[in-house]
């Protein structure tokens, strides 16, 4: 893949998402003069995605150049069969990582989305791209989605785990995916947006020392306990024995700002 010629996105407005903007990017994409050439060639999909971002609206997807480390360097050299990820929004990152995940060799790639709206738009790309085959996308809540994967694919360890939802909700999901086994060690995990807007809280935790997180889960515990009693406030303690390898590489935004990503963490006993 080369680097499209389309520019950066539009500066991120106050309001960025949810406005419309992902019905309008499926219209742009349905009346677009190259629509037929894009049956079954995700990338000239994604090249549509990000001639929409530069020219009509801003959208929060991973963008041409952060996405190209994660389709051409980490996948390639990774070869994961099983991935998933968190946060699916318009399926960008669901095309490009999805597509790279078939081409070298793997199985299966699971798109979890909240927004039902937003996973329609994806699903109907998918489709677009022939990619249904390898791509599922999976729509609801993602601490119910991952409870419920658990069921569906009991033996389904991740090999690449990639983050790219809430971010207050990070280090949280992230804990229940170790506490549910799909991640464990040898699983690669890529969180996106952890340095350009932040997530001090992500990077602490994946930083710490067993012994760090052992005394954490124990003070924690109580808080876990009173989560009992309000599902809203559940907080997962995670598994205190895994620890992390952390790699930071530097990469642009989709709007055109230098960025720390991803953030990639290779779980060893």
């Amino acid at each position: 893949m080369t680097k499209h010629q389309n520019g950066v996105y539009k500066p991120e407005e106050a309001v960025y998402h949810n406005d419309g903007r992902e019905e309008r990017l499926l219209e742009f994409i349905q009346s677009h003069p190259k629509y037929k050439e894009m049956q079954g060639k995700p990338e000239i999909i994604l090249a549509a995605i990000d001639e929409y971002g530069h020219k009509r609206d801003f959208l929060m997807n991973v963008g041409w150049e952060k996405g190209k480390i994660v389709a051409e360097k980490l996948i390639p050299e990774l070869r994961p069969d099983f991935m998933i990820e968190l946060g699916g929004y318009v399926g960008y990152s669901a095309l490009f990582f999805g597509s790279a995940l078939k081409r070298a060799g793997g199985r299966k790639y699971l798109s979890l989305e909240a927004s039902l709206k937003f996973a329609a738009v994806a699903a109907a790309l998918v489709e677009l791209a022939g990619l249904e085959d390898v791509v599922e996308i999976i729509v609801g809540p993602c601490r119910d989605s991952l409870r419920n994967l658990r069921q569906t694919y009991p033996t389904g360890a991740a090999d690449v785990l990639f983050i790219d939802h809430a971010k207050l909700q990070y280090v949280n999901d992230l804990k229940l995916c170790e506490e549910l086994s799909i991640v464990r060690p040898g699983t690669t995990v890529i969180a996106d947006n952890v340095i350009s807007p932040g997530n001090p809280e992500y990077r602490a935790y994946v930083r710490e020392s067993i012994g760090d997180k052992i005394r954490r889960v124990d003070q924690e515990n109580k808080v876990w306990m009173a989560s009992l009693a309000d599902p809203s406030k559940e907080q997962s303690l995670g598994n205190p024995y895994l620890i992390y390898e952390t790699t930071l590489i530097e990469s642009w935004a989709p709007t055109g700002e230098p960025v720390s990503f991803p953030q990639t963490q290779t779980q060893t006993p």
